[in-house]
């Protein structure tokens, strides 16, 4: 999702629903989300939960592009 326009490629509708009422994406930010499994998850409750979302701002180490349908 971009901070700028929120273009997205495919978001579950809740999420996309919750960024817009919360206002919490920047204008110069987009969400990038774990395709497949994501390797940081954990169960040790003794680490920080992590989630499938990651925001963050746009650097020129980025790199958008399609993906093929």
């Amino acid at each position: 999702m971009l901070g700028e326009d929120y273009q997205l490629l495919v978001l579950e509708q809740s999420f996309k629903e919750w960024v817009l009422k919360e206002q919490v994406l920047e204008t110069d930010s987009i969400v990038l989300e774990w395709v497949g499994n994501n390797p940081l998850n954990n169960n040790n409750p003794e680490w920080v939960p992590v989630g499938d979302y990651m925001f963050t701002g746009i650097s020129t180490d980025i790199k958008l592009r399609k993906i093929p349908s």
